[in-house]
């Protein structure tokens, strides 16, 4: 799963550093409800109760999904105004990723895995709940098309087309943020520019 989670990230950093982004670019970008990533962190983790615990209700568990693709998806929304189009274009990747990921997870309860897929994996689950998180598909899941349907034998891991979806969006948002200069920088850098200009002589003939 590290790997898999990495994946966008590394490649997000090779495309920005290809195409002339800078590391120091994407740490300085001033960030607008960090609280809520943070919250939606904590919620994940929750939600990551052992099923025989009984904790957390097959309802809760769906509530508690659908609250963190909430909060994620309101602290990208608080970010967008002061984007570029590409990371404008990142953003909405990633919110479209976790649409598609919600359409299926929130009416089952759970992420739905297709057998045929974790059989290209080697898995054999003789249990219908994998994880707090991921269930069997069977003949009554809901939009099941959605669900984690796309084997990755080299990973161990099925994915959805969503997960893709979001990937994508998370490399193009890290490569776009390389390129750009915090607005408040900006700012003073436009100032001290008009500053100079003005304070140059004017050229005679």
């Amino acid at each position: 799963m590290s790997v898999f989670l990495l994946g966008p990230l590394l490649a997000g950093l090779a495309a920005g550093y290809l195409t002339g982004g800078r590391l120091r670019q994407l740490a300085r970008q001033p960030l607008r409800g960090v609280w809520l990533l943070y919250a939606a962190a904590a919620g994940q983790l929750l939600g990551h109760v052992p099923p025989g615990s009984h904790l957390l209700s097959s309802a809760a568990q769906r509530w508690l999904t659908a609250l963190v693709f909430s909060m994620v998806g309101v602290a990208l929304l608080l970010n967008l105004a002061r984007l570029s189009r590409p990371a404008r274009a990142g953003v909405a990747a990633i919110l479209a990723g976790a649409a598609l990921n919600a359409a299926t997870i929130v009416p089952n309860g759970h992420m739905p895995v297709s057998p045929a897929a974790l059989g290209e994996i080697g898995a054999a689950p003789t249990d219908t709940t994998l994880d707090p998180h991921h269930t069997v598909s069977t003949g009554t899941t809901r939009m099941a098309a959605l669900g984690d349907v796309l084997p990755m034998p080299w990973l161990n891991l099925v994915i959805s087309v969503g997960d893709i979806v979001v990937m994508v969006g998370v490399a193009l948002l890290i490569a776009a943020l390389m390129h750009e200069h915090p607005p408040g920088r900006s700012r003073i850098v436009g100032a001290l520019d008009r500053c100079r200009n003005h304070d140059q002589p004017a050229s005679t003939s």
